[in-house]
Formats: structure tokens, sequence, C-alpha cells
């Protein structure tokens, strides 16, 4: 009896394993600020939705510096030696207004070698930022970064997370909670949960209305850490957004 009950527990855990969604997000600060990629797997734990998330990020990538192995990246690597069902990518984020052709280079050479692996590719549609006008034009009302990216997207049949979009109609709507941090570039602790309301709507379709405003984790020695950490009124307002929208 001993020995079935053990059989029978160990086919549950192989069967959870088995289904857990595994997911790849590869960028840099605009995809690790305040712990993103584990902030989307909490909110989907929340929910009763098993996500395995990692991450290859380094500050100031480019989607090229992930290709070649520099700043200590090996996304290739890992792409290749693992099996993912999703993989995220962020290029930098004025990499597809003012690198246009390289960026559209390596946004394809990542979309092939993925393809290849048989894993769903999502483009991570960043945001134009107050700190550095872009080309010198106001973009006011408009995305630029993500209307760049929409022509990859397009080309290549992929969905993309409308981060840049939503950030916009945030700060219209509430102007008086800043989606950036002072630097008015890298997102605030609002505006990274903001983004996860993005990506848990778009990973997992369901709707981010509930989710709580932090979530508590545990570091490898065992010691508790927290994941989000915003007002109530605040987390209830960007899952309000999101769920506004369409991300399919």
């Amino acid at each position: 009896m001993k020995l079935l009950k053990y059989f029978l527990q160990l086919f549950i855990l192989i069967t959870f394993i088995s289904a857990q969604e595994k997911i790849l997000f590869i960028g840099n600060s605009f995809t690790f600020y305040w712990n993103l990629p584990s902030l989307v797997e909490s909110m989907a734990k929340d929910k009763g939705i098993s996500l395995d998330i990692y991450q290859s990020t380094a500050g100031s990538a480019t989607l090229k510096d992930h290709w070649d192995g520099k700043r200590g990246l090996s996304s290739r690597n890992i792409i290749v030696n693992n099996d993912f069902s999703i993989i995220i990518l962020q290029d930098h984020s004025t990499s597809p207004l003012l690198k246009t052709d390289e960026s559209k280079e390596y946004f394809n050479r990542f979309i092939k070698l993925i393809n290849n692996k048989k894993s769903e590719v999502i483009i991570y549609g960043t945001w134009t930022y107050p700190a550095k006008p872009l080309i010198g034009k106001s973009f006011k009302g408009i995305d630029p970064i993500q209307y760049a990216l929409n022509s990859i997207a397009d080309e290549n049949k992929l969905r993309m997370a409308p981060v840049g979009t939503v950030f916009r109609l945030f700060q219209e709507r509430h102007p008086e909670i800043s989606v950036f941090t002072s630097d008015n570039k890298h997102p605030s602790a609002v505006g990274t949960y903001l983004a996860a309301c993005v990506f848990f709507k778009m990973l997992t379709g369901e709707s981010p209305l509930g989710l709580e405003r932090r979530y508590e984790r545990k570091d490898e020695y065992g010691k508790k850490v927290f994941l989000g950490m915003v007002e109530k009124s605040a987390a209830l307002k960007c899952q309000t957004i999101v769920d506004g929208m369409d991300m399919q």
C-alpha cells in the first residue's frame, strides 16, 4: 500500500512538472527591473497556473549583444539546450528606431533560431521614455517603438506585448502615478507591476483583476522576500487598464 502511494505521488509530481509552461525572457534592465519575470510567475501561481520562468538579461544589452555572447550572456546556448514553450524577446529600448536595420536583423535571427526549436516568440513592445526624446520628435498619443516593432511581428505572425501602449494609456489616465523611476527611463515598481499584468494576461489568457499587490517568496537561504510591493489602489488601476485590452 505504501509503495502504491509512493508511485501515485511520483506520478502526480511528474505530471505537474511536465504540465508547466517553461518560459524565457531575453532582454535587459527593462526586463529585470523589480524582478518582472518572477513577479509574472507569482501572479500566475496566485491564479493556480504553473509557469516556470527564466531570464537571460544584462543591463543595456541589445539583441546583438545576446546573439554575440557579449556582457556575459549565453542566450543562444540557453535556447538551443532547453525546451521553452515561449520565449520573449526585448531589444535595447532605442534600437528599433535608431538602429532599425540592426534591430530587425537580430530579431529575425532569434526568431529563426526559436522557430527551429518550435517555441512561440512574443516581442516585448517597450516604451518611449521622456528622459531621451527619440530622433528629436514628439510622439504624444502614439507608440513609435511598438510601431517600429509591428512590422517584425506582422511579417512573422507573432504576438507583441504592448507594454509601451499600456504605459502611455496609464499615464494619460493616472498622471499622478509615475510608471518611471527618477531617471524617467526605467520602470518604477508600479511600471513593472503594470508590465507584469500585461505578460500575465498574454501568457495565461486570464484577467489580472483580483491579483495581489505583492507576493511573498523565499530566497536561496529560505529567507522571505517580497515581489510587487505596490499600493492596493495602484494595483487595481494597473489590473483594470490591462483587463480592458485585447492581448491575443
